[in-house]
Parts: structure tokens; sequence; C-alpha cells
């Protein structure tokens, strides 16, 4: 899995009348064992997969309790006791959300979602109790075609400045 590390601070240093910015990034695979934010993106209709481990192998069914939040708030999805839950899910993710419960005691906690929408873009937080971890992933959502739109607006425009020209 490949990860998007973000920069937690940039410190202007100052040497001999040239400025330097440097980013001190924190590796959260050396540190917390998950990446700090994943990106991931999928297109409308699509599904995407939002990645979410531990290496923390010693889990035992009845200790994996995962929740998994959309922009802090919606729930998305929760594993309560090795066991998916959709009891409190927000109905937006109704019959598009699933996790690999085969992958759980390997501490892969990965969600699925399916029939990706415009409204699914943003940032899911993966809150792995018992390991401490909130590793998190940007979702962006793409059109099926989107570069079609900017060509049909060109096309538009293009119109109406030939029938300006006209009149000039």
């Amino acid at each position: 899995m490949k990860c998007t590390y973000d920069c937690i601070s940039c410190v202007r240093v100052w040497n001999m009348r040239t400025s330097f910015c440097i980013c001190v990034c924190v590796f959260a695979v050396l540190i917390d064992k998950v990446c700090l934010q994943a990106t991931v993106e999928g297109n409308i209709g699509g599904f995407a997969v939002l990645p979410c481990s531990s290496i923390d192998n010693g889990f035992k069914h009845e200790d994996i309790t995962v929740y998994w939040r959309h922009n802090s708030s919606q729930n998305v999805y929760d594993i309560l006791e090795g066991k998916g839950s959709v009891e409190n899910q927000d109905p937006a993710y109704k019959n598009r959300a699933e996790t690999f419960p085969n992958e759980y005691m390997k501490g892969n906690f990965s969600l699925k979602l399916n029939k990706l929408q415009y409204t699914d873009a943003g940032k899911y937080v993966c809150y792995i109790t018992k390991a401490h971890q909130n590793p998190s992933t940007q979702l962006f959502v793409k059109g099926r075609g989107n570069h079609g739109a900017k060509t049909i607006a060109e096309g538009i425009l293009f119109l109406i400045l030939l029938n300006i020209l006209q009149f000039i």
C-alpha cells in the first residue's frame, strides 16, 4: 500500500540570505505502524477500497473494535467484537459499505465503498481502538468523462464569441 504522508510543520530556516523551507514529516509506519494519511481515487458509480491496517496481530476476535467515520461524524461502518455492524450506520452508506472479515485477524480492517457518489468524497478515519491507531484516507471521487464537460463548455464559449464577433 502506498501512503501519502502529510507534513506536520514547515520551519523557515534563514542562512546567508537564503531561505529554505524544511518540512518535518512524521512517518507513521515507523511510529504508529500504520499510514497517517492515504489518498484514494474512485469514479462515480464505481468502488473504492479505503485502507486501514495495523501490524499488531495479537488481536482476539472479541477485542477487535474498529469505527469507520466520514468527515468526523458520519457512521460508515463499525466492527464490534470482531463482527461487522450496521446498526448505527448512516443511511447514506446502507448496502454500500463492506469490510473483509477474513482479514481481521491479520490486522486488515479496510473498507470497500460501492456505488460511489460525489458526496462520498472527503476524509475517512478508521479508529482501531485496541491498537490506539487512527489512520485516515482522503477519498476523491471523479465523474466518468469529466473532461468531456470541459470540452462542451469550451465549445459553447467559442460559439458565443463567434456570435459576438459578427456584430463587430
